[in-house]
């Protein structure tokens, strides 16, 4: 906001007797918030004509009403902020006068541009903090499925353990239940044995 005003501040003070060149200036500078969300190039609405046209000289309380005039509404694009600076100049009675309604009107701008700024940041944030809300539950539902196998993991490791310890005992049993001395079942039997 500040270098906002610092780059405004110098464009005036650079073109401080070409009306012309100041706007150009301005226009340059793209301080408009709308300028950012995809609006296009500002239409060229000041012709030779106007530049060159005589200021009237208005009456004291038409001069304060134009300067109190409202801030151009979100919607309303560089056009209207053009169109404004172009009437706060042209209804100036003096180089004093016009600085102060540039200087109003600086702050106006600067005024809108910030609170553009503000809620595209707010909005930011919006966005930033169902972001974060959603990785949080997606991170909740991973810890959980992951302490879920954890859990699973450790029954099988159980399990093997239990059925290597039943393996064991079973071989062992096999082995008390063969005959001594090697004399295993195997080879030439009595048919009546069998």
């Amino acid at each position: 906001m500040a270098a906002n005003s610092a780059e405004t501040e110098r464009a005036l003070e650079q073109c401080e007797r070409d009306l012309d060149l100041a706007i150009e200036r301005l226009v340059n500078l793209r301080l408009d918030p709308e300028h950012d969300a995809g609006e296009g190039a500002a239409p060229d609405i000041i012709d030779d004509d106007v530049r060159h046209a005589p200021a009237p000289a208005p009456a004291p309380a038409a001069a304060k009403a134009r300067s109190a005039a409202p801030v151009p509404s979100g919607g309303s694009g560089h056009a209207a902020w053009i169109e404004r600076l172009i009437n706060e100049m042209l209804s100036a009675a003096d180089v004093d006068d016009a600085r102060a309604r540039a200087a109003t009107f600086l702050n106006d701008f600067d005024a809108s541009v910030a609170v553009g700024r503000d809620v595209v940041a707010l909005q930011e944030n919006r966005v930033l903090k169902k972001a974060v809300l959603l990785q949080h539950r997606l991170d909740n539902k991973k810890e959980t499925a992951n302490r879920e196998l954890q859990r699973q993991l450790a029954g099988c490791q159980e399990r093997v353990r239990s059925l290597e310890t039943d393996n064991y005992a079973l071989s062992m049993f096999l082995r008390r239940a063969q005959p001594q001395g090697g004399a295993s079942m195997t080879g030439r039997f009595h048919p009546e044995v069998f």
